[in-house]
C-alpha cells in the first residue's frame, strides 16, 4: 500500500540532520537580508539625516554592501538652519569597516568623498571642540579619509543669499578648485591611534595659484591648539584677486609665490615665510597697504607678526614669524585655515613693501586703466 504524500514528507523531514536545519535557516535569513537591505538602508538613512538637530539634510539614494562591508550615500545636501554656518554637498560618500579589524573588536574604518562642494562665510564663529566631540564618540579610528574633486567657496559676507542655487550670493568670493585631499590617523581615543592626525592637500586658489599644504595636528588634548605644517603657492595672478581686495580700496598686479613653515605648540606659533613677487604693481586707493589687506584677508583672532629688519628685500629674504592664537575656545581647525589665511596676508605685504608707492595724482587714471 503506497503511504500519501504527507506522510512521505514528514519521514523525509525526520531524517533531516539539526545542521542540515541550520543552513536552510541560515539561508532564508540571508535571502530576507538581501531583499530588504537596500529598502531598510535608504529608510534608515533618510530618517537618521531628517533627525539631525539644526540642519536640513537630505540624500537621493543609499546603499550597504557586506563583501566588502561598505555604505555608499548619494547626493548629499547638508544645509545649517543657521544661515551663518557652512553648507556642504557631496556627489558620492563611500565608507566602510575592515573586516579583519572588527572580528578583532577594532572599529578601523575609511572613506572616500567624490565631488564635495562646500560654501564658508567669513564670520568670528564659535566652532565647537572638534577634541572633546571625537571622545565623546564610540572608539573608532579612520585609517584614511580621501577627498577628490573638491570645491570650496569662501565668501565675504555675514550669510548665505537667500537664492539656494547660489548660496554664496553675488559679493566678493575666493573660488578653490580641483581640490585633492586625503586625511591619515583620525581617531577617538589616543590609544586607538599613537600617531597625530596629518592633512594634505592640493588645489587651484582663484583661476592660476596652485596651492599644496600639509598638516600635522594634535585632535585629542583638548585646549591644547598643537600643529604644525607648511603651506606652497605657486603662480597666483594677483589680479585674480580684485573681487576681494577691490572693496578694501586695493588693487594688485603681477605673481605671487610664497612658501611658508610653521609650528604651533599650547597656542604659540612660530615659523617662517618666503615671498616671492614677480612684476609686482600696486595701487592702493586709501590707506594702509597692510591693514587694507587684513581687512579684506585676515582672520583676527590669528595674530602673526613678522620680525621684518627694514631696507630688508622682501622678495627674496625669509621672513621669520611668531604670534599667538588668542581667540577664546578656538577649534583647531579653524586654527589651522587662519594661520594658513594670515600667513598668506603676512606673505604679501612683505612682497609689497618694496615697490614703489603709487602717486596719488595718477591714481585715477591707473584705476581707470586696470579696469
Amino acid at each position: 500500500m503506497r503511504k500519501s504524500w504527507p506522510s512521505t514528507a514528514l519521514a523525509v523531514l525526520r531524517r533531516v540532520r539539526w545542521w542540515q536545519w541550520t543552513l536552510v535557516v541560515l539561508g532564508i535569513l540571508c535571502l530576507t537580508v538581501f531583499l530588504v537591505r537596500q529598502p531598510l538602508t535608504r529608510y534608515a538613512t533618510h530618517r537618521a539625516l531628517k533627525s539631525i538637530p539644526g540642519w536640513e539634510a537630505d540624500a537621493s539614494e543609499a546603499h550597504l554592501s557586506f563583501f566588502p562591508l561598505r555604505y555608499t550615500v548619494s547626493q548629499l545636501h547638508l544645509v545649517p538652519d543657521d544661515k551663518s554656518l557652512p553648507i556642504f554637498y557631496v556627489e558620492r560618500l563611500d565608507t566602510g569597516v575592515f573586516w579583519g579589524d572588527l572580528l578583532r573588536g577594532r572599529v578601523n574604518a575609511w572613506a572616500n568623498l567624490d565631488h564635495v562642494k562646500m560654501t564658508f562665510f567669513i564670520i568670528p564663529i564659535h566652532i565647537p571642540d572638534l577634541a572633546a566631540i571625537l571622545q565623546k564618540t564610540m572608539p573608532l579610528a579612520v585609517e584614511r579619509m580621501q577627498c577628490k574633486g573638491g570645491e570650496i567657496t569662501v565668501a565675504f559676507r555675514h550669510t548665505r543669499s537667500d537664492d539656494p542655487q547660489k548660496p554664496e550670493g553675488d559679493g566678493p568670493q575666493l573660488w578653490f578648485h580641483d581640490l585633492e585631499a586625503t586625511v591619515e590617523g583620525l581617531a577617538t581615543r589616543p590609544e586607538l591611534e599613537p600617531h597625530a592626525t596629518t592633512l594634505a592637500l592640493r588645489t587651484t586658489m582663484a583661476r592660476t595659484g596652485k596651492l599644496s599644504a600639509f598638516v600635522t595636528v594634535d585632535l585629542l588634548t583638548p585646549g591644547a591648539i598643537t600643529f604644525a605644517g607648511q603651506l606652497g603657492l605657486v603662480g597666483l595672478k594677483l589680479a585674480d584677486l580684485d573681487s576681494v581686495l577691490g572693496p578694501a580700496g586695493l588693487r594688485l598686479d603681477g605673481t605671487f609665490d610664497l612658501k611658508a613653515r610653521f609650528a604651533v605648540d599650547h597656542g604659540k606659533l612660530t615659523g617662517a615665510l618666503e615671498p616671492v613677487l614677480k612684476h609686482g604693481r600696486v595701487e592702493a586707493l586709501s590707506g594702509d597697504l597692510g591693514k587694507q589687506l587684513e581687512l579684506a584677508l585676515a582672520d583676527e583672532g590669528i595674530q602673526l607678526l613678522s620680525d621684518r629688519v627694514p631696507e630688508r628685500n622682501a622678495l627674496v629674504t625669509i621672513v621669520p614669524l611668531h604670534g599667538t592664537l588668542n581667540r577664546p575656545k578656538l577649534d583647531v581647525w579653524a586654527a589651522v585655515s587662519g594661520v594658513f589665511r594670515n600667513a598668506f596676508v603676512v606673505g604679501l605685504s612683505e612682497a609689497l613693501q618694496q615697490l614703489p608707492t603709487p602717486n596719488p595724482e595718477t591714481q585715477t587714471a591707473a584705476s581707470a586703466a586696470h579696469r
